[in-house]
C-alpha cells in the first residue's frame, strides 16, 4: 500500500501512519497505527522526527502537506486523558529497559570479579559481595513477587558469565517467593555466582566440544563443583556456608547426582533450590554437545524427577516464578502469530506480555502485546523450526535469553 511523507506539524486526527522507530523508542502500542487524540499528536511531535510516512488508503482523512496550518491550536492546549493501553505500554518498555541495563551492568562486574579471582581474591570477593547485596536490595525493596524480563544477548565463548547471573537472579526471586530470609538469599546469591567458577579448569576443548564426550572427558568434567570449591577454599575470603551449595549443586535426592552420589540427608534446601536452577538454565541454554531445550520441555523433563531427583515444592516455585510461559518462550497465538514471551505476568500466569513475530520485522521494531489487556490467548509453546521462516528472517535464533527483573519496581 502506497506511503507518502508529511511533516510531523502536518498530522491530524484520522491519520494512518508508519513510525520508523523501534518499538522501545516510542510509548504506542504498535509501529503503524491510526491517530485517535490530539495526545498522541503530541507525543509523536515529541519524538524528534521531521517528516512521518502516511498511508492514506488506511487514513479516515484525506492526507495534504498543508494539514498544519489548519491545526486547531485550541485542541494542542486541551491535553485529553491518558489512554491506559499506551501508559502501561511505556511502562513495560522501561521495566525492559531497566532490567536490561541491570542484567549487563551485573554480568560485566561479575566478569570483571572473576578476572580478579585468583590474583587478587580479596578484591573478587569484595566486588561480587557487593553487586549481591545491590541486587537484594533492589528485590527486596518491593514485598510483590517480581515480573521477570529476558534480555537477549550474543552467544560467546564467556558462557559461565551468562549462566551464573542467570542462575543467582533466578535462585534468589525463587527464594524470596518461598519466603528465605535476605541473609539466606546473599548466602545462596554468593554461592550461585560462584557455583561454576571450576568449569574454568576444564579445558576449553572439552566444554566447547560438539561430539558426545568420553567416559574420561565426562568424569573429568563432572569434577569442576571440587575445583570450585578448592578455587574458593584458596581465595579465602568467602563465606563457609556456601561451600556446600557449590559442592552439591549437581547432586540429586536420590543419589543418582555427582561429584559424591550423596542423598537427600546430606543436600541442604538453599542447595536444593540452586539445584533445580542450574538443571533448568543448562537445559534451556545446554553446553555445546548437548540438545537445547525449550522452556516448557525443561520444566516437563524436570517435573518427571520431582520428588525423587529434585524438592518438588522448589520446582513448582520456580515453575510459579518463571511463568507457564517463561521470558523466551515462543509461542503461538489463536490468531495464528507467533510470538516470544518477553516478560512475566505474576497475576495472570497464562498472559505474559509478548513480542509479535511479523514479516519485515525484528526485535528491535516489533509489536509489543500484553496479553492480560488483548483478547488473544496462547495455544502452544513452539520451537523456532515450527515458526514460518518469513516471520523469523530478521530473528537471531541463537541469542541467548538471559533474565533480570527491574530494579525499579515497588
Amino acid at each position: 500500500m502506497s506511503k507518502v511523507e508529511i511533516p510531523v506539524a502536518a498530522l491530524q486526527v484520522g491519520h494512518y501512519i508508519s513510525l520508523p522507530l523501534g518499538w522501545t523508542a516510542h510509548p504506542f502500542m504498535r509501529n503503524s497505527f491510526k491517530i485517535k487524540n490530539q495526545e498522541q499528536i503530541t507525543v509523536l511531535r515529541s519524538l524528534g522526527l521531521e517528516q512521518i510516512e502516511i498511508i492514506p488508503g488506511k487514513s479516515s482523512i484525506a492526507v495534504t502537506l498543508q494539514a498544519d496550518e489548519q491545526l486547531n491550536q485550541d485542541q494542542l492546549a486541551d491535553k485529553p486523558q491518558a489512554d491506559p493501553k499506551q501508559l502501561w505500554l511505556e511502562e513495560l518498555r522501561k521495566g525492559q529497559k531497566r532490567a536490561n541495563k541491570a542484567y549487563l551492568q551485573s554480568a560485566d562486574k561479575f566478569r570483571g570479579a572473576l578476572a580478579k579471582f585468583t590474583s587478587r581474591p580479596d578484591e573478587a570477593y569484595y566486588s561480587i559481595f557487593e553487586q549481591v547485596n545491590t541486587t537484594l536490595q533492589l528485590l527486596f525493596k518491593s514485598s510483590k513477587a517480581h515480573s521477570v524480563y529476558v534480555s537477549l544477548e550474543p552467544c560467546s565463548d564467556e558462557d559461565i558469565f551468562f549462566h551464573s547471573v542467570n542462575v543467582a537472579v533466578i535462585s534468589v526471586l525463587v527464594a524470596k517467593n518461598l519466603g528465605f530470609t535476605e541473609k539466606e538469599c546473599q548466602l545462596l546469591c554468593i554461592a550461585a555466582m560462584i557455583h561454576d567458577i571450576g568449569e574454568l579448569k576444564v579445558p576449553h576443548q572439552i566444554r566447547r566440544k560438539l561430539q558426545e564426550w568420553t567416559s574420561a572427558e565426562q568424569n573429568f568434567y563432572q569434577t569442576h563443583p571440587k575445583f570450585s570449591v578448592d578455587l574458593i577454599k584458596k581465595a579465602g575470603s568467602f563465606p563457609e556456608e556456601i561451600l556446600p551449595m557449590v559442592l552439591n549443586h549437581h547432586e540429586r535426592l536420590d543419589g543418582s547426582g555427582y561429584p559424591r552420589g550423596v542423598t537427600a540427608k546430606e543436600i541442604d534446601k538453599p542447595t536444593q533450590l540452586l539445584a533445580i536452577v542450574d538443571a533448568f538454565e543448562h537445559l534451556c541454554s545446554p553446553l555445546a554437545n548437548q540438545k537445547k531445550l525449550t522452556p516448557q520441555e525443561a520444566f516437563a523433563l524436570l517435573y518427571k524427577s520431582a520428588g525423587t531427583k529434585y524438592n518438588k515444592l522448589y520446582l513448582e516455585q520456580l515453575m510459579n516464578t518463571l511463568g507457564i510461559y517463561p521470558p523466551g518462550s515462543l509461542v503461538s497465538l489463536d490468531d495464528g502469530n507467533f510470538a516470544m514471551v518477553m516478560s512475566s505476568n505474576p497475576k495472570q500466569k497464562l498472559k505474559p506480555r509478548v513480542l509479535l513475530l511479523e514479516k519485515g520485522k525484528s526485535f528491535g521494531n516489533a509489536n509489543v502485546l500484553d496479553l492480560s489487556k488483548e483478547p488473544q490467548k496462547i495455544v502452544k509453546s513452539v520451537k523456532w523450526d515450527e515458526v514460518p521462516a518469513v516471520l523469523t528472517k530478521n530473528y537471531d535464533a541463537k541469542l541467548r535469553c538471559c533474565y533480570f527483573f527491574d530494579p525499579d519496581q515497588e
